[in-house]
């Protein structure tokens, strides 16, 4: 791809759930999620809306911590935008986020397809790293953040092609 040719997007991506550890990032002395965790979320939400997907994520919705939702709407808002998403990619988070092991069960009841990532020296629940035999997932393993992007968009089109969609990635 040249530097001006446009970014694009599977055609079947319209919607993606962003999910990870929120409530166990935020500082309790300012009622935030640091800048590192913060940019972590950022930075895979930007991947996807510069494809052209709408992107759902509770860490942005709810201000970084600064307006969490009450547990009901949170709840409610994120079974519906999992619901509606073409794609589900989360941090299960070391440890474990119980928040982000429901959205997993939810994507997977669902039959959403999924992008799991994962710490490579981190130990991962069996649940999530044997998900596979369940679920439409594919796993990212990382030592760093910034290795997640040379893999992300390939892992993308194998999981979204084991789901019968058509995937175009430029």
């Amino acid at each position: 791809m040249t530097q001006n040719s446009p970014i694009t997007t599977p055609t079947a991506l319209r919607e993606v759930f962003v999910g990870g550890p929120f409530f166990q990032l935020v500082d309790p002395k300012t009622g935030l999620m640091s800048e590192s965790d913060r940019l972590k979320f950022h930075r895979l939400i930007e991947h996807f809306e510069k494809r052209g997907a709408t992107v759902h994520n509770a860490h942005r919705r709810e201000a970084w911590g600064a307006e969490f939702l009450t547990a009901a709407e949170a709840t409610k808002r994120d079974y519906d935008e999992i619901s509606r998403s073409d794609l589900f990619i989360a941090f299960p988070g070391v440890p474990a986020s119980p928040g982000t092991h429901v959205e997993i069960g939810w994507a997977s009841a669902l039959r959403k397809p999924m992008i799991l990532m994962l710490e490579k020296e981190r130990k991962h629940t069996f649940l999530v790293t044997g998900l596979e035999n369940q679920a439409n997932v594919e796993f990212i393993w990382f030592d760093d953040p910034a290795e997640i992007y040379a893999h992300l968009d390939a892992a993308v089109e194998r999981v979204l092609g084991r789901s019968g969609e058509r995937t175009v990635i430029g």
